[in-house]
């Protein structure tokens, strides 16, 4: 019945009902056109809640303005239009607060009066002085006026005749009173730049673009840096600066949906995954959901952090070889997770023919920890064996003429090497102009 608008003619006799039907008519055609045009367009577009109450187990909000489920707006700065102050219960842990209103009933009373016991009426009526704004000088008129009754309650205690919102979560009332509430709980909002936990992920995951940026950068300028790598790191590079634009710009705009956030930022995600080693595809998607937008964002933050953060660390570090003379160098690995975890790689050039290079070193190399290299040498013990790889390393900048080794990670020698650190190599025969330089390959 709401739907039907009043047919208005001449000689009518008025009563309340026209014009109450009139309201109905008139919110049912905004709701359904706010509904088509926004889609998730409920939640708070501004919440401060009592400070000073939470020190006494109240819960108490001083301004809010929003939208009910159902289309209801709401908005109130004032003690006297604020909803009672909630008094948590001793002995309460993790339970949700929520601002509620009664819902429409079809037949049923809309609003209450002085002495009603309808508790379930969406408006209670009150009396303000209101202006003439057409003749001022006439002065005021007292009207009653209907008052939204909003209410604070606990989760538990809202049936399906309350509409709600959900507010805070308190995690436990202190033997002093004082209320501890859940600071990562997000509230149904309209206005991410609003909510400070929002605001907070924009901006740390701002700093992580940026700061994975610069680095880019850095690489793709050093000197010698080509093939497989620079153009993936190129790649990189050009979806971190759009996204940084995205966020950038998501920093200014306050009144950001948080759905539209969510869905630029499960964006980045699915993208960085493609630069990822593992599968290089998201294999499962976080579900975006109005109503609980902490465990929408929490899990694609935590995607997004681990993206970023693997991104930060340079996956190909050379370590220094120091020439000892006699053929033998020494390289010292004060980080033994990353001799046990990493792939070590010798790059070596020489100026003889590349096939030559791969089958001869293998054979007149010596590598073990720099302790038993005098008995490995002199008593020709096996050492760390060499594997020729038939690629340059994706991490390794591109050198043209070099060829790459892999130390096998097995036998004696190599077990003492990942307990010390310390790794020499002796190199006998001639190769003419040699080169070398040693790599760690984190996984």
């Amino acid at each position: 019945m709401e739907r039907k608008k009043v047919v208005w003619s001449e000689g009518m006799f008025l009563r309340p009902h026209h014009f109450q039907q009139l309201e109905r008519h008139l919110e049912h055609r905004s709701g359904i056109h706010t509904e088509c045009a926004a889609g998730l367009y409920w939640g708070f577009k501004s919440l401060q809640l009592d400070l000073d109450a939470l020190a006494l187990g109240k819960l108490a909000l001083k301004q809010a303005t929003g939208v009910f489920p159902d289309g209801t707006p709401f908005s109130f700065d004032d003690p006297t239009d604020a909803p009672a102050a909630l008094n948590i219960p001793a002995g309460t842990h993790h339970r949700k607060v929520l601002l509620a209103i009664p819902r429409r009933r079809r037949g049923g009373q809309d609003v209450s009066f002085d002495g009603d016991d309808d508790k379930l009426a969406r408006y209670y009526a009150k009396e303000h002085e209101v202006a003439d704004s057409s003749a001022v000088a006439l002065g005021p008129a007292v009207l009653q006026l209907g008052q939204l009754r909003l209410r604070l309650m606990l989760e538990d205690d809202v049936d399906g005749e309350w509409l709600a919102l959900g507010v805070a979560v308190v995690l436990e009332r202190r033997g002093d009173n004082r209320l501890i509430l859940d600071q990562s709980y997000i509230p149904p909002t309209l206005a991410a730049g609003l909510n400070t936990v929002l605001r907070a992920y924009v901006h740390e995951l701002y700093g992580l673009l940026e700061a994975r940026s610069e680095l880019l950068v850095q690489r793709l300028a050093e000197p010698g840096r080509g093939g497989v790598s620079e153009v993936s790191e190129f790649l990189l590079l050009k979806t971190i600066n759009r996204y940084r634009g995205a966020l950038w710009h998501a920093r200014q705009l306050e009144t950001l949906h948080p759905e539209r956030l969510f869905h630029d930022l499960l964006m980045l995600a699915g993208d960085l995954s493609t630069f990822s080693a593992e599968g290089r595809r998201l294999v499962s998607f976080p579900e975006y959901r109005h109503d609980d937008l902490v465990s929408s964002f929490e899990p694609l933050m935590l995607l997004l952090r681990r993206a970023l953060s693997a991104m930060l660390e340079d996956k190909a570090i050379q370590i220094p070889l120091e020439d000892k003379g006699q053929g033998v160098r020494v390289a010292h690995i004060s980080d033994l997770d990353m001799v046990r975890t990493a792939g070590l790689v010798l790059a070596v050039h020489a100026q003889m023919p590349s096939e030559l290079t791969r089958a001869r070193l293998p054979a007149q190399a010596k590598l073990g920890p720099i302790e038993r290299i005098r008995d490995l040498v002199h008593l020709q013990l096996p050492g760390i064996s060499l594997r020729p790889l038939p690629n340059v390393p994706k991490p390794l900048p591109y050198h043209a003429g070099y060829i790459y080794f892999e130390l096998e990670k097995n036998g004696e020698m190599w077990k003492q090497f990942e307990r010390t650190g310390g790794l020499a190599l002796h190199l006998a025969g001639d190769f003419p102009g040699l080169q070398l330089e040693f790599w760690a390959i984190r996984e």
